[in-house]
């Protein structure tokens, strides 16, 4: 079994009711194909680069998994169904070891994560030739 990560972006109009439900959906979904959960992570409502479906926020979820390609092709397939997704992302994880522990597919809860901050254009300051430039 290879291993996989899926990277997903939720509508934000979805509750935290809604997210649950449509996490252990996607949980399910990969134990009923076969496939073995490692990681489930969550890094909150989040704004996006670009709209998606004129919306400028979403809510993300990481699951990192292992499985044959059938649990990908079901996975992906439930996901363009769901309304609630504005996009998702499945890709082979390479660098995982694939001797992650397995969670158990009815007791597994997202992890909150926040990832580092990036700095907004103008908070960058450059120095160059003495003197400090912002923009």
């Amino acid at each position: 079994m290879r291993s996989y990560e899926c990277a997903v972006i939720v509508h934000p109009a979805v509750h935290e009711d809604g997210l649950r439900a449509s996490t252990a959906k996607y949980v399910e979904v990969i134990a009923k194909s076969g496939g073995e959960i490692t990681k489930v992570e969550t890094w909150g409502k989040r704004r996006l680069s670009y709209e998606i479906m004129k919306q400028p926020e979403g809510h993300y979820f990481f699951f990192r998994f292992r499985g044959a390609t059938s649990v990908v092709d079901e996975l992906g397939r439930q996901m363009r169904i769901d309304e609630n997704i504005l996009r998702h992302m499945i890709v082979r994880d390479e660098l995982a070891e694939g001797n992650e522990p397995a969670l158990e597919p009815a007791t597994v809860e997202a992890t909150m994560r926040q990832p580092e901050r990036e700095p907004h254009r103008e908070e960058v300051e450059h120095h160059g030739e003495g003197r400090r430039e912002r923009y």
